[in-house]
């Protein structure tokens, strides 16, 4: 592993996953490939500078994950509004100057509805969720076993990573989606309970009146 700051590549590896995973889209389009047959970043200078802290900081994936959601840029409206000449100059916004409208991951799907519903549990460390009992968990979906064999169903029709690739998830926009969001037990048992937390006030502002 090279850890010299003037050629940290395994940095600018970890670098370059860890901005696609917050900004939809990586420094560097060829997640594969870092070498000359690979796409140049356009902003070189960016992910170097991010690679170089990431040595400095012993290696903390932490320090960086909160060094990147507290720039200026993470925080930038995703609004075209008001910003025509960049967007001719620029529109598939290479140079960071709006934020990029991004797609909740899969687990984060399935958690946020478990959240909303107060269901979640959000116990951290355990066994992994063996694929039999996942419809039942309120566990986080990190928690559930899958391979390239067992997946879960709801998780893979929203583009759940997959066990054998470790560089970009694919997105897709498919019908099963919708259908998904509409007919799924987890889908349908959170909506009962969401409901209801949303309601609850109302009955009992109503009750405290009557």
């Amino acid at each position: 592993m090279d850890h010299d700051r003037r050629n940290p590549l395994t940095a600018r590896v970890a670098v370059n996953y860890i901005w696609n995973h917050h900004f939809g889209a990586p420094l560097v389009p060829s997640v594969f490939d870092f070498g000359r047959k690979g796409v140049a970043p356009a902003n070189p200078e960016l992910l170097d500078w991010l690679a170089a802290e990431l040595v400095e900081s012993g290696w903390d994936m932490k320090h960086l994950h909160h060094l990147i959601m507290s720039s200026t840029t993470y925080r930038l409206s995703s609004s075209f509004v008001g910003a025509e000449a960049n967007a001719k100059k620029d529109p598939e916004n290479r140079y960071l100057w709006r934020r990029n409208s991004i797609r909740l991951e899969a687990e984060a799907v399935r958690d946020s509805m478990l959240a909303l519903s107060g269901s979640l549990d959000s116990t951290m460390g355990g066994p992994p969720v063996p694929p039999d009992q996942q419809d039942d968990s309120k566990r986080r979906s990190l928690y559930f076993f899958h391979s390239a064999f067992d997946r879960n169903l709801f998780l893979t029709t929203f583009d759940e990573a997959e066990a054998k690739e470790c560089y970009r998830r694919e997105q897709t926009i498919v019908p099963q989606q919708a259908l998904a969001m509409n007919n799924s037990k987890i889908v349908l048992d959170a909506a009962d309970h969401i409901a209801a937390r949303i309601s609850a006030p109302a009955r009992a502002d109503a009750k405290a009146a009557g």
